[in-house]
């Protein structure tokens, strides 16, 4: 299949998403559309895929113009897209999501044995170690990025859209991840690869093509192009890194884990950890073994069952105690979407929902506005309205959203999990740098990544969880790739 767009134009208001953009999509290749925050890439796809109608500009598939209209027309046509905010239903069943998002299952009947295998057979391939009984919610973020992927493919997608797939998988995910991609390009799909990470680019993409400002500036082979070539035409202008991170002083703990457990019996047990004043320490380990129910605990959303925490020698959250809103925890979650802000809501409701205990009744909506608009701009924001729904926000933007509310205050606790998912090589610059800020000036930092590099780099130490326990612990100046990546699978070598 050969897809044209041509002429392509989308505006959102006064803000012009895609501008006049060209762009062919080859089956048998790998297309990876690259561009900073904001450049229109997603807004691009999500018009091919039906999400979005385009102003102006045509589709032709196979030379033969298209109007499509949903998701549905696309998936009729061949045209599948994988999100970056999943589309499961966490409480069914693997095959209960596949099964509902067949075009041939009959509604709510599990036992079509004829649609159940077909959807089965691509599982199994893909996805092997899969158990179709299996709840969603008890399965890793790269086993669901799997699924969501077999049913795109279970839909016999000719084109397949990747929208940022690597960002939360771990190493050894991510290169199997890379794999798929190739194997799905040599089985003659037409797969486009959304994607900020450079090493995905280099892995497995066949042409390039970068956006910037809503157009596409450069279309080359990938073998045509170094790092330094795709960075500038990504951000016009070279990036040089300026983050630094002191050691932190020795002192009195101020952040106490205290034989920490929440959740299931094997979410997470008997956590002991001390950190002091500005210590960063970087969370690493194999999704699913325990890094968002710490996160959660850390911030209050989910119950002890057991221990308490504490933070300048103050009980902050302990078993059997409500935990309400602290000015002094800043807590950017996984999933913004889900758990990080109020969809339907505004942008000025969403930065200033933290200082709901302490807001006046007939609060200054004028002076809310004005200090939402600064952080918006401060934070790169785009577009900064803050009357635009969150949900409007495309997800590097969303993600900019929540660190822009959460580490505009004076935290003395930072619980950031996966922080520069999604964000182009400048935002996750600046995002680190506040981060680094409020250390320097005193705050203990959670930091969740699957990042290993990054965790070494920047990080004082790293604590690697499995099944729910610190298997290992250790100071970054003392640790290698190799040992992290032994604890992570429990011992066994990397």
């Amino acid at each position: 299949m050969a897809v044209h767009l041509r002429n392509i134009s989308k505006r959102f208001g006064h803000l012009v998403a895609n501008d006049r953009v060209d762009l062919d999509i080859r089956s048998g290749e790998v297309l990876a559309l690259l561009g900073e925050n904001g450049a229109g890439k997603s807004t691009l796809m999500k018009i091919l895929y039906g999400f979005y109608q385009a102003d102006a500009g045509t589709i032709t598939l196979d030379d033969r113009p298209v109007t499509i209209d949903s998701p549905q027309t696309a998936m009729g046509l061949g045209i599948g897209m994988v999100f970056q905010q999943f589309s499961l239903i966490e409480n069914l069943t693997v095959a209960e999501n596949l099964l509902l998002a067949s075009a041939q299952a009959p509604r709510w009947q599990w036992g079509d044995r004829q649609t159940w295998v077909k959807a089965n057979s691509c599982l199994k391939t893909l996805g092997p170690s899969i158990h179709p009984q299996t709840l969603v919610r008890d399965l890793s973020i790269g086993e669901k990025q799997l699924l969501e992927l077999v049913k795109v493919l279970d839909a016999q997608a000719r084109v397949v859209i990747l929208d940022e797939p690597t960002s939360v998988l771990t190493p050894l995910e991510t290169q199997q991840f890379w794999q798929l991609v190739r194997q799905l390009a040599e089985q003659g799909h037409a797969v486009v690869l959304i994607t900020h990470k450079l090493a995905d680019v280099f892995a497995c993409a066949d042409h390039i093509a970068v956006m910037r400002k809503g157009q596409v500036v450069d279309v080359s082979s990938a073998k045509a192009r170094t790092t330094a070539d795709l960075v500038h035409l990504m951000m016009g202008e070279a990036v040089s890194s300026t983050l630094t991170v002191i050691s932190p002083p020795t002192a009195t703990p101020k952040l106490e884990l205290c034989n920490l457990s929440a959740g299931s019996s094997l979410a997470l047990k008997n956590i002991q950890l001390t950190l002091s004043p500005g210590e960063i320490l970087g969370v690493a380990g194999v999704a699913g073994n325990g890094q968002s129910i710490l996160a959660e605990a850390l911030a209050g959303t989910l119950p002890l069952t057991q221990g308490e925490v504490r933070l300048n020698g103050q009980v902050l959250h302990r078993v059997g105690q409500p935990s309400p809103i602290s000015p002094d925890l800043a807590y950017i979650p996984e999933q913004p979407l889900q758990n990080g802000v109020a969809a339907d809501q505004d942008l000025v409701t969403n930065l200033v929902v933290k200082d709901l205990p302490r807001m006046a009744f007939f609060p200054n909506r004028k002076a809310q506005r004005s200090r939402s608009l600064r952080l918006l701009q401060a934070f790169n924001v785009q577009p900064p309205d803050p009357d635009r729904p969150a949900m409007q926000l495309s997800g590097g933007n969303l993600q900019k959203l929540v660190i822009a509310r959460e580490l505009s205050g004076d935290p003395q606790l930072i619980i950031a999990c996966y922080p520069t998912m999604g964000l182009d090589i400048s935002a996750a610059e600046f995002v680190y740098e506040q981060i680094f800020h409020h250390a320097r000036a005193g705050a203990c930092v959670i930091w969740i990544s699957e990042d290993i590099d990054d965790l070494l780099q920047y990080a004082h130490r790293v604590a690697v969880l499995f099944r729910g326990e610190i298997i290992g612990l250790a100071e970054t100046a003392n640790v290698s790739r190799q040992q992290l990546g032994q604890w992570m699978t429990a011992g066994r070598a990397a």
